[in-house]
């Protein structure tokens, strides 16, 4: 029941917003989310838009660089 979410790298600094990976592939245990969801908010996010997503964090984690056995990664769900 995470209280924090995962930013969107193509939203840029300037018009933050949550990353609709992070929301359509493992944002379901996220009490942040849930709240937002609950007050009408992502209701825009209903698909990947042809963006093609990973399966879980450590997925795309890995594939940006991080190393498997790094300790961030430690406490990430499959």
């Amino acid at each position: 029941m995470a209280d924090r979410t995962f930013g969107c790298h193509e939203s840029g600094h300037k018009k933050p917003s949550t990353c609709a990976g992070f929301l359509l592939r493992g944002a379901d245990h996220n009490l942040a989310v849930r709240l937002g969801k609950a007050k009408g908010r992502y209701l825009d996010v209903l698909n990947a838009d042809g963006a093609e997503l990973f399966d879980s964090y450590r997925e795309m984690a890995v594939a940006n660089g991080v190393e498997p056995s790094d300790p961030v990664l430690t406490l990430c769900r499959n």
